[in-house]
């Protein structure tokens, strides 16, 4: 997911859309995690991920 961040479309259409890519990437891995803070953390990062997204939109 890295390495398909936006280079200079910081605050576009286009980052916003690959943070929702990275959240959908969290919440498909957090079931997944062995330990529950490793799974609040990945849903955690998921939700801010989506929050900074919408206020790009």
């Amino acid at each position: 997911m890295r390495a398909e961040k936006p280079g200079d479309e910081l605050g576009t259409a286009a980052f916003a859309a690959w943070r929702v890519a990275i959240a959908e990437a969290l919440e498909e891995l957090a079931p997944r995690l062995l330990f529950p803070e490793d799974r609040q953390r990945a849903e955690a990062e998921a939700r801010a991920a989506r929050a900074e997204a919408a206020a790009l939109r």
